[in-house]
């Protein structure tokens, strides 16, 4: 394993601990971000499929472990890198604005949230109707906008 796949496993999994840690306090209606997500859009912009695929699955498997959801972001996160691979803008020379970064990251986020909230109808997790519109616009939005504030206080312009 070389210097920079470590490098970016203790990224994700730094992401991983401030979504556990810190952001699942900091909610707002119930609703709360997704920084592995954030990480895995950030994360397939720099790699290819087949490293963002097993970024995803480890990611997800370490959030399913901590939470005890076993197998629901796991399933989740993989299923999303694999069908929205191709539609995530490629790193580039000139960064992307803003309306770019949150517009890529709902779009991600939304599709994220619906196949989890597809999986959760099967086990009844989420079943009210209230819960299923907050979690879904809720959370997808609170990530799109986390994703924008690190987006526009990252370092290395």
């Amino acid at each position: 394993m070389t210097k920079e796949q470590l490098k970016y496993i203790g990224a994700g999994v730094l992401f991983l601990l401030l979504q556990i840690m810190l952001f699942r306090h900091l909610s707002i209606y119930q609703m709360q971000p997704d920084l592995v997500l954030v990480f895995l859009v950030w994360f397939m912009s720099k790699k290819d499929r087949a490293a963002a695929l097993l970024m995803a699955g480890l990611l997800g498997f370490l959030q399913d472990f901590l939470l005890d959801l076993w197998g629901l972001h796991m399933f989740t996160k993989t299923l999303l890198v694999y069908l929205s691979h191709r539609f995530i803008p490629q790193d580039q020379k000139t960064p992307l604005l803003i309306g770019p970064v949150f517009l890529t990251v709902l779009l991600a986020a939304l599709l994220h949230n619906l196949i989890f909230l597809g999986l959760n109808l099967f086990i009844q997790n989420y079943s009210a109707e209230v819960l299923f519109w907050r979690h879904l616009i809720g959370n997808s939005l609170y990530s799109a906008v986390i994703a924008c504030c690190i987006h526009l206080f990252r370092t290395k312009r």
